[in-house]
């Protein structure tokens, strides 16, 4: 019986079915089958009935998915408990996509980093089309990307069954101005209002966007390609009639939008969404400050 597999069993009692539960944990639907009835013969009770419309909690399934719970609650505690008291150094890697790096960063300095002085957190900017190679060369353990809605992330949660793709944050492109902007009191605009002026863009954007933004360049007349945030954040500070197009998490939690430097408008005619995604590998053992460095993670996703 393996802790990653009780989780995945919540998972499938939460969303009452193993192929909607397979997708937000990016697993195979039928590998998450086989656990789920490994589970149960392990136990000797049925947990789950399958229905037309789905599948149920059995009595003993619903007594299973509340003793799971508070096994998971206990696992947490436990790993709290030895990492605080553990004084030995480590080093842990730690791969997060352009835009969200800085947010993720300044979020975990102030939640994570503090409370655990021996492991040696490092954050590495990983682009898009980089993140399979970063898992494949174990660069890191874990690893938080994202890709378009409309256009799966390549084919390693799928190829690999050791690796789990878990679901984080529904994102979405929005405008950025400076706070001096004449557009800054505005909730939303149009591409066509704000067409004539000086677009900023980064290269931060997944490879599956480039249509979209080779799309959107055709209708600017006047556009500039920063290599970064930051970069692009200081022109925008220098010169209010520019603009910027970026996900949104880019301004979460961080000095941005502390100083109130910078407004982020949506645009209600650029549809272009991002699943922002963990992934790590199930089969190996990670370490506790590992664990706990994930838990970490999605708390900063469930905050925003």
């Amino acid at each position: 019986m393996r802790i990653e597999h009780l989780q995945f069993i919540v998972e499938v009692a939460k969303y009452k079915s193993i192929s909607t539960a397979a997708k937000k944990l990016y697993i195979s639907q039928t590998g998450l089958s086989t656990i789920v009835n490994s589970l149960e013969q392990e136990l000797n009770i049925q947990i789950f009935k399958r229905t037309n419309k789905g599948i149920l909690l059995t009595e003993d399934g619903a007594r299973a998915i509340e003793l799971i719970k508070d096994i998971l609650l206990k696992n947490d505690e436990l790993h709290y408990l030895f990492s605080a008291s553990n004084t030995q150094n480590q080093i842990i890697n730690l791969g997060v996509f352009p835009a969200g790096t800085k947010a993720l960063s300044h979020y975990l300095m102030q939640h994570w980093v503090e409370q655990h002085l021996h492991a040696h957190l490092h954050i590495y900017q990983v682009s898009y089309e980089d993140t399979e190679k970063f898992i494949k060369n174990q660069t890191a353990n874990i690893v938080v990307s994202a890709a378009m809605r409309d256009d799966p992330f390549p084919s390693i949660a799928f190829k690999n069954e050791h690796l789990c793709r878990e679901h984080l944050y529904s994102d979405k492109f929005c405008l950025f101005v400076s706070a001096a902007s004449d557009l800054a009191s505005r909730s939303h605009v149009t591409l066509e209002e704000v067409i004539d002026r000086h677009l900023l863009l980064t290269h931060t954007y997944p490879g599956a966007q480039d249509k979209m933004v080779g799309q959107l360049l055709h209708r600017f007349p006047h556009f500039t390609v920063l290599p970064n945030l930051e970069i692009a954040k200081s022109v925008l500070l220098e010169h209010p009639d520019t603009i910027m197009v970026a996900p949104s998490i880019a301004a979460c939690l961080t000095p941005w939008s502390v100083e109130h430097e910078l407004a982020v408008i949506d645009i209600v005619d650029f549809e272009t969404d991002l699943d922002v995604f963990m992934i790590y590998d199930i089969s190996s053992k990670l370490s506790i400050s590992e664990t706990l460095l994930m838990q970490k993670i999605r708390s900063f996703f469930s905050s925003i």
